[in-house]
């Protein structure tokens, strides 16, 4: 790759910093609690997305400017983008300080995540200020440019533990349906079943959703993995939006087919046998089912109607394409 800016190694060592600071951090919680596992995967991603991306930044850099538009719009848009890097990093050098005195709780934490998420991508918008002939990029160039860093910098909020009192109103909230789903679905099948609260009652015993169905657990596992692959394969905002959707779609979906199959077997060999394996192996069936079918959908996603020939000029005139970021203005 070639030599980028001073200012934007500068940029990206304090990111690099701060990233490996967090990681740092964030690893006790990684090796400790089952539902957040797959955040060892975050650095990694992380790293892999942006060297996936170091065609798009080298051709970014030996690029020249589009049309300059300045005023008002240009002036908020860096205010924003300094504030988000300034109190971003402010924010995350306080929470640092917080969780080194106040270890054990999730506040500094997921505080951590998020002022670091804010503050990568403020400075990677001044990372991308010049080129490398010193000249002074737009600001609707330098907005495209940081948005090459979405997932590397908003996905660690994902792999962070969110606060105690949002997680179990969240999880309160997609356990208490999914109980009155699945005690729909059985009595609608002839099962002698009655609702308690969150607990499903038997003839011979009784099955707390909340220990059949961890919600929130496999919402935030396949809701990383579904932002990973809209990062990776789809190259339109919209598109990644709509995968990011339909992997929280899938993941409560399937949530209520695991707590069904745990419901049904508890049900025919009691309360006791859905311990261990098979609760483990329902729980490792919703992930892997929810990116199994964000694979299915990844094809739907990137299926052109335009024919081979036309679709080069009709992708350069698109205004979504990341294609002329850093290109000559036509």
């Amino acid at each position: 790759m070639a030599k980028i800016p001073f200012f934007a190694r500068i940029d990206a060592s304090v990111i690099a910093f701060m990233a490996l600071m967090l990681t740092c951090v964030l690893w006790d919680t990684w090796s400790t609690r089952l539902d957040y596992a797959f955040g060892y995967l975050m650095p990694v991603f992380m790293l892999y997305v942006i060297w996936d991306r170091l065609p798009k930044i080298e051709k970014y850099f030996l690029g020249k400017p589009s049309q300059n538009n300045g005023g008002l719009l240009a002036a908020g848009t860096t205010f924003l983008f300094g504030g988000m890097a300034v109190c971003g990093f402010a924010g995350f050098m306080l929470f640092s300080v917080v969780y080194s005195i106040a270890r054990g709780t999730t506040v500094p934490l997921f505080g951590m995540s998020f002022c670091f998420a804010f503050a990568f991508y403020g400075l990677a918008y001044f990372a991308g200020a010049k080129n490398l002939e010193g000249l002074d990029m737009s600001f609707s160039d330098r907005f495209k440019f940081a948005n090459f860093f979405v997932f590397p910098a908003f996905a660690w909020m994902i792999a962070s533990p969110l606060f105690n009192s949002w997680e179990t109103l969240i999880s309160g909230y997609l356990l208490s349906k999914v109980a009155v789903i699945v005690t729909a679905i059985m009595d609608f099948f002839g099962y002698l079943v009655e609702l308690r609260g969150n607990s499903i009652h038997f003839p011979d015993g009784a099955v707390g959703v909340a220990d059949a169905c961890s919600g929130i657990r496999s919402l935030t596992a396949c809701l990383f993995s579904g932002s990973f692959l809209a990062a990776v394969f789809l190259d339109k905002f919209w598109k990644k939006v709509a995968l990011v959707g339909m992997s929280m779609v899938f993941a409560f979906i399937n949530n209520i087919i695991r707590a069904l199959f745990l419901s049904v077997w508890a049900y025919e060999y009691g309360a006791d046998s859905i311990s261990g394996f098979v609760h483990d192996a329902a729980g490792y069936a919703v992930l892997g089912l929810t990116i199994l079918f964000l694979f299915i959908l990844l094809p739907l996603f990137t299926l052109n109607p335009i024919p081979k020939e036309y679709r080069d000029n009709d992708e350069s005139s698109d205004p979504e394409s990341e294609s002329d970021v850093g290109g000559e203005s036509k």
